[in-house]
């Protein structure tokens, strides 16, 4: 049990400064570099305005560069998930055996609600790459940035970033108190 909290504990980590191990590298692959340096140039200048050819390079390059963080971060909590799962396994097999509260001992509640947290980060990673899409469609299909439909989606977006910054910040309170013990 104490191999696999170190595999909890050294995935938590990874996943608290939006790392990847090396399987998911292999899985998850980002865009060029070239690519990726003009795709968030081209998206830092999405509400200054951008011509219909910029546009259009940027709904190009949105494909293969726009979710590699949020593929990459779901991937990894795939995985915690998993390790999780396996941990909870040996703790259950160890409250079987013995006559201690091994699921107490072993912070399993806290381990599914870092879980719980990464979780929803993961969400709200993918709720900002739809919600990046859904913009730059709409100002490809001629909307203006001040119409209603672009309005409505941008209302949205510092709400999900806020959840997001909760979120991180409630993980990060239960990460200490894991990696203390």
């Amino acid at each position: 049990m104490s191999d696999q909290r170190a595999v909890l504990t050294t995935i938590a980590e990874t996943i608290a400064r939006n790392g990847a191990d090396s399987v998911t590298e292999s899985i998850i692959r980002d865009c060029a570099l070239q690519d990726r340096t003009r795709f968030d140039t081209l998206l830092g200048k999405l509400d200054q305005g951008l011509s219909y050819a910029e546009l259009g390079e940027l709904d190009k390059l949105f494909g293969s560069c726009a979710s590699f963080f949020a593929e990459r971060k779901a991937v990894m909590v795939a995985r915690f998930e998993r390790e999780i799962e396996v941990y909870a396994n040996q703790v259950a097999l160890l409250d079987t055996l013995s006559l201690s509260d091994a699921a107490a001992e072993a912070n399993l509640e806290q381990w599914q609600a870092l879980l719980s947290e990464e979780r929803a980060q993961s969400q709200y990673f993918a709720n900002l790459v739809t919600a990046q899409k859904n913009i730059i469609d709409a100002l490809l299909d001629g909307k203006s940035t001040q119409s209603d439909e672009i309005q409505t989606i941008l209302r949205t977006v510092p709400e999900i970033r806020d959840e997001l910054v909760f979120s991180r910040q409630k993980a990060a309170t239960i990460r200490e108190t894991l990696t203390t013990l």
